[in-house]
């Protein structure tokens, strides 16, 4: 019995949202991994705050752009290295239309977007997100 209650709290514990400080500074780190693979050719990032989830709650995010279109191979490689795995994975060259694969990170909640751009100026654009926060707890981590 002790056995089933340890494993449950564990569990419970396990499955609990980080804060938004703690998922931002996390998103920083990650994205800092990034940008210090020089091979990756990633410009510096941009951190905004996105306003695309409910009304009431607010996500971090990150974005960067490379000039080399081969470094999306790079970017999935240092993603699952860092514990993200595909959510989707639609990286094809064979056409116009832009392909993107999705990673996430099962214990942070963090997500990235890695969206090949073909076309005139071809490259890869870097999306890191993190999950949608209440916004009263985003004025108490600020």
């Amino acid at each position: 019995m002790l056995f089933c209650a340890a494993a449950m709290t564990a569990c419970s514990a396990a499955a609990e949202l980080p804060s938004l400080e703690e998922a931002t500074r996390q998103l920083d780190t990650d994205a800092g991994s990034l940008l210090s693979a020089a091979e990756l050719g990633l410009s510096a990032f941009e951190r905004l705050d996105d306003d695309s989830c409910v009304d009431g709650e607010v996500r971090r995010f990150f974005s960067a752009e490379s000039d080399l279109a081969g470094a999306s191979a790079g970017l999935l490689d240092r993603l699952q290295a860092m514990g993200y795995s595909k959510v989707v994975d639609d990286l094809d060259l064979r056409d116009d239309e832009p392909d993107v694969s999705v990673l996430r990170n099962p214990e942070t909640r963090l997500t990235f977007e890695l969206t090949v751009l073909a076309g005139e100026k071809p490259g890869v654009r870097v999306v890191g997100k993190t999950t949608c926060y209440a916004v009263q707890e985003t004025a108490a981590a600020q």
